[in-house]
């Protein structure tokens, strides 16, 4: 990362001089305070993992990002995000560093950059079950369509999305250098008919790494990306639970919803149904979903909001609990054989969670998709991915000041017992105990209450003008987050 910067650093010295560009700086510095040693959870969650989770602490935040538009069919684009947090868990570090190319709706991108999946409202969500903007952004490589491209002849009425991206995911975790592959595509019908419907699919893949405290070092050859890529076993010298179903450990999300976009208001409705195995893509769990709503209303409309949106979580089913496998009457604990069955217990998708990645769907100590999919504390696996949530977001602008709150309310029930992963905590927190490995006795569910307001106010000074002042409430009421009530106040400028 840091030579990659290095490079980023150069690129932009040569390239200022040589072509006219458009460039967006920001400063800004503030402290947030809290009442107890956790940030309050919408101060710190789907903020790309700039604020520690860790209570109170002063942030400062550099930005420059810039694109070179005049090189014929191409444009350039790159940029760095720069933050200091001197708290419990001081850090100073980049958020992003990037490097983009673009070119007849392509674009090939190298860095750190901001980005989510599948398609939802990144600023009002709870967040996407795919990638949210929870974690810190990960190293990777890019290439695919950035914008809703038109199929030739249809007279943009068909359209497409997608990318395919090869990432790093570090070493701060259970296996070292474990490797990501990603691949995202969507398709739009309706043109200029006011509703276009979409649909998409989003999958991703953890695979290779090494000092696995097992299986040591899991190989990462070219072949075994082609493996990864279409999720087929992998060969002899894999560990040996890949080899007989997907090698690596795949998830996803199918992604559908439609745009209906009217003289006033603009509303998307969308679902997102998570996969966790081959047999989800024949939605088997149909009821375990994201459902989302959202109004973008015009200046004609008078409500106290510029945009609005509910969103519901249900994640309970994950095709029953753990339960004996039975294959053509053999039952496969009772007698198990590999060239039948591939798994000897069937149920239980244990989302997010893997028994060979053991650090799950995370990336540096949070969660990267769904911030309700709480993390251990031991960064083992997510405790808890049993699920009922509501939740609403919305933005509303008086004269020059804008206000956005967030507001969430969720039943949570820990996870079912699993035979592939251990306990990581959800038998004490939810009052869970384990029989014969698999079977889930007892429970407790937990409620907890999330709340955020927060505002920009322009404070509109002659002798510094783009000066803004930033003040954020929260709070939160709940055993599995704690109860916490915490504020910012800081001050941003946009020179440019």
């Amino acid at each position: 990362m840091k030579f990659f910067l290095l490079a980023l650093l150069f690129f932009v010295s040569f390239t200022s001089g040589a072509a006219q560009t458009q460039t967006h700086t920001s400063f800004e510095t503030s402290a947030l305070i809290s009442s107890e040693g956790t940030t309050p959870f919408w101060l710190q969650s789907n903020r790309y993992g700039m604020y520690s989770q860790n209570g109170s602490q002063f942030f400062t935040r550099f930005q420059y990002h810039s694109s070179i538009d005049d090189l014929g069919p191409f444009d350039i684009l790159y940029g760095a995000d720069l933050i200091a947090r001197p708290a419990i868990n001081s850090t100073i570090n980049f958020n992003q560093g990037y490097l983009k190319l673009r070119a007849y709706g392509f674009e090939l991108a190298a860095g750190r950059f901001h980005n989510t999946s599948p398609l939802h409202d990144e600023e009002l969500s709870m967040g996407s079950l795919g990638v949210s903007a929870n974690a810190n952004p990960i190293p990777q490589v890019r290439i695919g369509l950035y914008d809703w491209t038109s199929i030739p002849f249809t007279n943009d009425f068909i359209e497409i999305r997608g990318h395919l991206s090869h990432g790093w995911l570090g070493s701060r975790r259970f296996t070292d250098d474990v490797l990501l592959h990603e691949k995202v595509g969507h398709l739009r019908v309706g043109g200029d008919l006011p509703v276009n419907l979409y649909g998409g699919l989003a999958h991703y893949a953890k695979w290779g790494g090494n000092n696995h405290p097992v299986d040591g070092d899991i190989p990462a050859r070219l072949s075994d990306w082609w493996n990864v890529f279409f999720a087929l076993g992998g060969d002899e010298f894999t560990p040996g639970a890949e080899q007989a179903y997907a090698l690596g450990d795949h998830l996803g999300a199918w992604d559908l919803g439609f745009y209906l976009n009217l003289d006033d208001v603009n509303v998307k409705v969308y679902r997102q149904f998570p996969l966790e195995t081959k047999d989800n893509l024949k939605f088997k769990s149909p009821q375990d979903a994201l459902t989302g709503i959202s109004f973008e209303f015009s200046e004609n409309v008078r409500l106290p909001f510029d945009r609005f949106l509910y969103e519901f979580l249900y994640t309970k089913f994950q095709d029953g609990a753990r339960r004996p496998n039975i294959v053509n009457g053999r039952n496969c604990v009772e007698n198990p054989d590999p060239t039948i069955c591939r798994d000897n217990y069937r149920g239980n998708e244990d989302y997010y969670n893997h028994g060979l990645y053991r650090t799950g769907w995370a990336y540096n100590f949070r969660t990267i998709g769904n911030p309700l999919f709480i993390l251990n504390e031991e960064n083992l696996g997510i405790v808890n991915n049993r699920i009922v949530g509501h939740h609403v977001g919305f933005v509303s602008t008086f004269g020059d000041v804008q206000l956005t709150g967030k507001a969430t309310y969720s039943r949570n029930y820990g996870k079912y017992c699993d035979n592939r992963i251990p306990d990581i905590g959800e038998g004490e927190l939810f009052g869970i105990r384990c029989e014969n490995i698999v079977d889930t006795i007892g429970g407790r569910m937990i409620e907890q209450w999330s709340f955020m307001a927060s505002s920009v106010i322009p404070l509109n000074l002659s002798e510094l003008p783009n000066l803004s002042l930033l003040f954020e409430l929260a709070f939160d009421n709940g055993a599995l987050v704690g109860d916490q009530f915490g504020g910012l106040i800081g001050i941003r400028w946009n020179p440019n």
